[in-house]
Formats: structure tokens, C-alpha cells, sequence
């Protein structure tokens, strides 16, 4: 397979330290070009080998095939329309958009141009997640009622990027910070993926900001589904607290139950019986996924249809906390 010529737009942490070397370790990129805005940012770029600049007209100007956009998460919509205009692919880091419409009018300029657009939700193939998503799929707790999935942590992410880089961005609204956009579109995925093939019908939740600059600290959401399964993905950043269960399901045939702190087991809890469950779901390569996407049209494990929902979950949820009422959805 050719080598997909690839640039970044926004050579931060994820950037340079996630998307960088797993790319290469594939063989299937060839990665020459970066834009930043910032000098030292362009700077790390020229010591990996990469071309730098400033100028994103040039940098789309150019024989790139994809781009990966790892901006700040309000700088994603802005990007992704000069992406789509140029007539790029595009892989952008979670969350595709700050808001549901904006993720919309994305996907909607990657069709106009016939280009493919999706977004990087890394945790799809989270170790907890692969093990309760064989242990569903295999039908060890019959069909799901309740399932939830959930942490709590003491602070937010500042300080997680790059060390010469502000990362007071990760608590301003503005700039797209905030609990709700970080650990929000990775819960609600993983939610939305089990229970693929039900539509959400309602969205319930709580979403605050309670300490942390002013962007949400703690999200509460709950889903209804067409089949009355009821899911929820909550995260605060308040006061640590060492939650004994991530996952818990209640199913009509047993219970699920996953422990944090351990990629091991899950455990299946059932009537006269309890089991350690060991089998999890294989885990791909997204970024391979990608380049056979591109060079044989494969279909993508994340198209950009499932990543709009996990947009359209967050966008209800933002309204209903703000109203304090369910809303309403067709997802």
C-alpha cells in the first residue's frame, strides 16, 4: 500500500507524543508537514524531521493527502472547513466539534467535497471496554436494562499537554475545555457502540461547572433507548474518589460488574453464580483502519456518522442541563 501523505494542524501533546509515532509504526503515512501557530510547537516539528509553518493557506496548498487536526477543540470547525475546501481527508482528535450543529455543517462540507472525515475516539478500544463489550455480545447477561459507565477525579487535565504550552485552555469554555468535552465523547461512545442498532429517544443530565475556570467539571448524562435500556456516562473533576465499579449492567439474565483499576476481568454476576470473564474484543488499529479506509475503501470503525451522534448526545445533554428538563432526541 502507498504511503498516505500526511500533515498536522496543531502539534501538541497528542500530536507529537500519540498520533506521531503510532502513525509511523504503521508505514503506511508518510508525515512531512506541520501548522502551529506556535514557535515552539513548529520548532518540536522541525527536530522530528517535519516542515513547519504558520501559514495553514500554504499548508493546504500543498500534494497532502490527510490531515490530522489536533487543535484546541474550539479551532476544530474552523479547520475542518479549510480541510474540506482544499479537498483533504481528515482525522480530528476527539471531539469532533465543541457543538452539535458545527459537527453537522463538518461532515456535511467532507461530503460536498468527497472527502472523508472522522474523528480519533481512542477509547473505543479501552481494556474495560473490550472486556464488557465481548461479555455483552456474548450474551452473558441477556439483554441490557441499566448500564453505566462512570469515574470521578480530583482535577482536570491542566498540565496533561505540553510543558511550555498554556493549558488553561482544558478549563475555558471558550477554547472548548471542560470535563464534558474531554472524557464526555469517550463514554458516550463507548455507550452508543454497545448498544448500537437502538436510537436514543431522551437525554437527561446534570452539567455543571463547580471549581475549575469556567468550563463543566462534571457531567451526569443519562440515555433512553428505543428498547428502554437506560444508559449513563457521568465524570467529575471535583474531589478524588476511587469509585469501586466503572461499569455496572443490569441485564435480564445476570449483572455485569467491571472493578477499577484492573484490565483483567470483568465479572458476571449471576442468580446462584458469580464469573471472573477474561475474553475481550479484539483490538484494531484505528490509524491503519484509516489508511485502508483511504487507499481500498474499507469500511471505517469510527465513520463520521457515529461520531455525529456521539455530537447530537452531547448537544442534548448541554440543553438539558441547561433547562433541567429531558430533551427529546431521534440519535
Amino acid at each position: 500500500m502507498k504511503a498516505i501523505k500526511t500533515g498536522i494542524i496543531g502539534f501538541g501533546r497528542m500530536a507529537s507524543n500519540h498520533h506521531l509515532t503510532a502513525m509511523r509504526e504503521t508505514g503506511l503515512f508518510d508525515i512531512t508537514a506541520v501548522c502551529d501557530i506556535t514557535e515552539s510547537r513548529r520548532q518540536a516539528a522541525e527536530e522530528e524531521g517535519l516542515s513547519a509553518t504558520d501559514d495553514i493557506n500554504a499548508f493546504l496548498d500543498s500534494d497532502l493527502e490527510l490531515i490530522l487536526i489536533t487543535t484546541h477543540s474550539s479551532l476544530h470547525y474552523e479547520s475542518a472547513l479549510k480541510v474540506s475546501a482544499a479537498k483533504k481527508h481528515m482525522l480530528i482528535e476527539k471531539p469532533l466539534a465543541v457543538r452539535g450543529p458545527e459537527a453537522e455543517e463538518m461532515i456535511q462540507a467532507a461530503a460536498d467535497n468527497g472527502v472523508m472525515i472522522t474523528a480519533y475516539h481512542n477509547r473505543h478500544y479501552d481494556g474495560d471496554y473490550r472486556l464488557v463489550k465481548a461479555a455483552v455480545r456474548d450474551g452473558l447477561i441477556g439483554d441490557i436494562i441499566t448500564v453505566e459507565n462512570r469515574t470521578m477525579g480530583a482535577r482536570p487535565a491542566v498540565g496533561f499537554g505540553v510543558p511550555d504550552y498554556n493549558q488553561e485552555w482544558r478549563v475555558t469554555a471558550q477554547a472548548g475545555g471542560g470535563t464534558m468535552l474531554d472524557f464526555g465523547p469517550h463514554w458516550v461512545e463507548q455507550l452508543l457502540d454497545l448498544l448500537q442498532g437502538h436510537t436514543v429517544v431522551s437525554v437527561f443530565a446534570d452539567v455543571r461547572n463547580i471549581k475549575w475556570g469556567d468550563a463543566e467539571d462534571l457531567f451526569d448524562i443519562t440515555m433512553v433507548f428505543d428498547n428502554g435500556t437506560r444508559a449513563r456516562a457521568s465524570k467529575a473533576d471535583i474531589s478524588y474518589c476511587n469509585l469501586p465499579y466503572k461499569w455496572v449492567a443490569l441485564g435480564t439474565e445476570a449483572s455485569l460488574t467491571y472493578e477499577n483499576g484492573q484490565n483483567e476481568y470483568c465479572t458476571i454476576h449471576g442468580p446462584d453464580y458469580e464469573m471472573k470473564r477474561t475474553k475481550s474484543v479484539e483490538q484494531l488499529s484505528l490509524h491503519i483502519n484509516i489508511a485502508e479506509h483511504i487507499r481500498e475503501g474499507k469500511e471505517l470503525i469510527i465513520p463520521a456518522s457515529h461520531a455525529l451522534r456521539v455530537m447530537q448526545v452531547l448537544e442534548a445533554a448541554r440543553q438539558s442541563g441547561a433547562s433541567g428538563k429531558s430533551v427529546d432526541v431521534a440519535i
